[in-house]
């Protein structure tokens, strides 16, 4: 298909508390970031506007997107006047419309204000009556869904768009949108397994919009929903953009803008909607049972077993993928777990490599020695991963026979680290010296500044540990972070599929500011590299 033309309904700019000095967060950063995705335009917010005077951060919006109103369409926070802070409803409303302001955010935790009738219904009438889009965000309402629904009882029969709400409150979130018609959502933070594709098909693609999160999201990772969508050609523009530009009364931007400087062939296939034209090989996925969606507790996953999976492989061009149960390592069950990944390994064995799951306390050491004979030695499964998260930590002496056969044989394993960050050093210590022919994928790389600098730590500590990236929250310039401390050879794609879709982590990475040969190591180079190393100079005793 054509590209759409995409128009983020949730971004902001400006400076606020708890930024760290590698953080993008200037107004003409947030243009460059638009560029580098290339994203159209943007509904935008003053950061300033929440951490400061309201009306004051209001202002200031206006004057310094003055220039850009092709682009930046402006986004108003709004509360009551309960104690002659903020303008009367009527006084606002006059001068939004001055302003050519046509969407307000709301955060009554932030700013202390109760949820009741009599203090919201000036304001609420007078939104009404203008029409006006009004933003909440799951941050600002505490991430408290009842919360939630009081706000949108005071406010039904306005349009409203809830923004930053996890794909992990699926449940919630679905509850919300069957019990008030008048709502939107917006799929930043929500990045459930075919979260657009369930969500639109029960809901219908008119409450569906694209948003960014910037600056702290990087802008690149939500066009994994547009570029790379199951759904209809008409249904994607009006998610991308279309449904924005009439929530805000036809304003928007007017074309698609042209490539920057970090074009290459892969934002080129990204952006025609094509497979990526590389090698891709994903380093972290998970794997539910044949027609499976429920992960159990709050984790829904449609379509997570082999078939849904693959599927979605094919839309972005991922070649394999590295595969663990979910029933293993997060239910409890590695036995049942194992089978699972067998069975999908069987049936796609192009698509799929095993990842073996064992766990001590569940497990005798002659049923682990079972395990590893059939599954490492018969099956040649390159990949280990336990999950120590209940009663012991990965230098447990329970796993040291595993890993000592994982080490002889020069295997890889996905390691989510049971206390993260530098509380987990001994640990990591531990195993790149016991084990030093073993690989170590270190997960979850892009989730935070602190995490991403231990993380790199870690790695010109031991040349045994390699940075993998995903994470829900698709952290702005961390990947050229990573990759500027350490190279793109110790760096790992991986999605986390199916628990979080795949998409908008493949997108995270194909839109940075790296090279295409950097994109190319982590995308599949080095995953290959690591895999080609596995059962070498070894006979998997």
């Amino acid at each position: 298909m054509s590209e759409p033309l995409i128009f983020d309904s949730n971004a902001h700019y400006g400076p606020g508390m708890g930024l760290y000095p590698e953080e993008r967060w200037r107004l003409t950063e947030l243009l460059e970031d638009l560029d580098l995705a290339g994203i159209a335009g943007a509904l935008v917010h003053h950061t300033q506007a929440i951490e400061y005077d309201a009306m004051l951060g209001n202002r200031r919006l206006i004057e310094e997107i003055g220039p850009y109103r092709d682009r930046l369409f402006p986004c108003w926070v709004a509360r009551p006047n309960l104690c002659g802070d903020f303008p009367e409803a009527d006084e606002f409303m006059a001068e939004a419309r001055q302003a050519d302001v046509r969407a307000v955010r709301l955060e009554p935790v932030l700013h202390d204000i109760p949820l009741l009738e009599a203090v919201w219904r000036e304001l609420r009438e007078a939104l009404r009556r203008e029409n006006m889009l009004i933003l909440i965000s799951g941050p600002g309402c505490g991430n408290d869904f009842d919360r939630i629904h009081d706000v949108l009882t005071l406010f039904r029969g306005c349009r409203v768009l809830l923004t930053d709400v996890s794909w992990s409150r699926w449940r919630q979130v679905s509850a919300l949108m069957l019990a008030h018609p008048e709502l939107h959502l917006e799929f930043s933070t929500f990045q459930g397994n075919r979260a657009l594709e369930v969500m639109s098909a029960r809901f219908g693609i008119d409450r569906c919009l694209f948003g960014t999160g910037l600056p702290r999201k990087a802008p690149g990772a939500a066009r994994g929903w547009t570029d790379w969508s199951l759904v209809e050609e008409d249904a994607i523009r009006d998610f991308a953009g279309g449904n924005l530009r009439r929530l805000l009364r036809g304003a928007g931007p007017a074309a698609v803008p042209r490539t920057g400087s970090w074009h290459d062939a892969l934002t080129a296939a990204a952006r025609a909607g094509q497979p990526l034209p590389c090698p891709v090989w994903d380093n972290h996925c998970h794997m539910l049972h044949e027609g499976g969606s429920d992960g159990g507790k709050c984790f829904v996953m449609p379509q997570g077993g082999p078939d849904g999976m693959a599927e979605l492989m094919d839309r972005i061009g991922i070649d394999r993928a590295a595969i663990m149960s979910w029933a293993g390592p997060l239910s409890g069950d590695p036995d049942t777990g194992n089978r699972i990944v067998a069975r999908a390994v069987e049936r796609f064995p192009r698509h799929f490599a095993g990842v073996l799951t064992l766990r001590p306390e569940v497990q005798s050491e002659a049923e682990m020695q079972e395990a590893i004979a059939y599954y490492h030695g018969k099956l040649r499964w390159p990949g280990l991963k336990p999950f120590p998260r209940q009663t012991m930590d990965f230098d447990d002496p329970g796993f040291e026979m595993w890993f000592r056969y994982a080490d002889r044989n020069r295997l890889t394993m996905v390691f989510d680290p049971a206390t993260p960050g530098p509380p987990g050093t001994p640990v990591v210590e531990h195993l790149a010296t016991t084990y030093p022919n073993l690989i170590l994928s270190l997960d979850h790389c892009g989730k935070s500044w602190p995490y991403a600098r231990w993380a790199v730590d870690m790695c010109r500590r031991f040349p045994t540990v390699y940075a993998q990236l995903n994470y829900t929250l698709v952290t702005n310039g961390i990947i050229e972070y990573i990759v500027g401390e350490i190279g793109s050879k110790r760096v790992l794609f991986g999605t986390d599929a199916p628990m979080r879709d795949p998409r908008p982590q493949a997108a995270w990475l194909a839109f940075t500011r790296l090279t295409e040969a950097e994109k190319r190591d982590i995308f599949g180079g080095n995953f290959q590299r690591i895999l080609r190393r596995a059962f070498s100079n070894s006979t998997a005793s």
